[in-house]
């Protein structure tokens, strides 16, 4: 099984020698006029939508950056995963759009749609876990305050990040990458070279991981929405009720986005859907690594308020930091 990861391009010397990703029976130009369907409309609006959000993000991380906020370990990961959101914008929004306008699929530009491939897929699966890992954040905040201490006190939030790193890796060099195809508008595992090897082409670490995130963020934001009211009804806070609302209402928008489209992208890839399905799963992907901007603006004052000055050059006031939020939640001192 001669799939496309890592090692195997240094074995066969280029992407294309690889068998199953050999191009060589047609020029480019060939495959992109036999497979290909240009999509200048869908391509024009998927740049500006991730020229756009790139842009909102700046001013958003920056806010983050600011002492009152850095020194809680759930705004430090919180940047780091609105940095991995903006380079996931830059693979799935931007050179998507650029494909789909094109009209191109793997043989168009086969180094660099595979290459844009496992980042995308790597960006991805860090970018899941670190909601996972922003979602044990809260949940040990609400549960338990000394281990969440133990566990994201200071530095140790660094240490603790590297393991989605390291975990996002793992996709780009040990993983079979994914594909475009500008005739469905998404990314597959089968560049559609050989029409009787496409079960050759799976990825079976990438479905396990867009399961066990199906599972996990359920788990997690039921867990935390009962651990809020039930500390609501204890009445440890006066502002305990409002944020149990916030926190529920934001958890089932990203869950909702996330769930969907990895559960399409999963189930598309070994079973027929309609095409408008694809796309859809696609737009989801678009607006899963986008959406976290929305929540900031809409749903967390302190970064809102952070956003402004920003993009105003406006000094802060010295008072109290609200730490309720984003991907939100009531932080004592973490």
């Amino acid at each position: 099984n001669q799939t496309a990861r890592m090692d195997e391009i240094f074995q066969y010397g280029g992407v294309e020698a690889i068998p199953l990703y050999n191009c060589s029976s047609m020029s480019s130009d060939s495959w992109t006029n036999q497979f290909g369907m240009k999509r200048p409309i869908l391509g024009i609006l998927s740049i500006i939508y991730g020229t756009l959000f790139e842009i909102l993000f700046i001013p958003c991380l920056w806010a983050m950056l600011e002492k009152e906020l850095w020194r809680m370990s759930c705004y430090k990961i919180m940047f780091f995963v609105g940095i991995v959101d903006m380079f996931a914008l830059a693979m799935n929004s931007i050179s998507t759009g650029y494909l789909a306008y094109e009209g191109a699929v793997f043989c168009t530009h086969p180094v660099f749609i595979y290459l844009t491939g496992l980042w995308g897929l790597g960006l991805w699966c860090c970018s899941c876990l670190m909601n996972i890992l922003l979602l044990v954040n809260r949940t040990l905040n609400v549960s338990n305050s000394n281990l969440s201490d133990y566990v994201f006190e200071g530095h140790r939030t660094y240490l603790v990040l590297l393991i989605p790193i390291i975990y996002g890796l793992y996709f780009v060099f040990f993983t079979q990458t994914c594909v475009f195809s500008s005739k469905y508008y998404a990314w597959f595992y089968d560049p559609f070279i050989f029409p009787d090897k496409s079960s050759e082409y799976t990825n079976v670490a990438h479905g396990i991981n867009n399961l066990m995130i199906m599972c996990g963020t359920f788990v997690f934001y039921g867990y935390i929405s009962f651990a809020l009211c039930k500390s609501s009804r204890a009445g440890k806070s006066p502002r305990i009720q409002v944020q149990s609302y916030q926190i529920l209402y934001q958890s089932v928008a990203i869950c909702f986005i996330n769930q969907v489209s990895s559960s399409v992208y999963v189930i598309m890839n070994f079973i027929s859907v309609p095409e408008w399905i694809i796309v859809f799963a696609q737009l989801l992907w678009q607006l899963d690594h986008g959406c976290p901007v929305i929540i900031y603006l809409t749903m967390n004052p302190t970064i809102r308020s952070g956003f402004w000055r920003k993009i105003t050059f406006k000094k802060r006031r010295i008072s109290s930091v609200q730490t309720t939020s984003i991907r939100p939640f009531p932080y004592r001192d973490v």
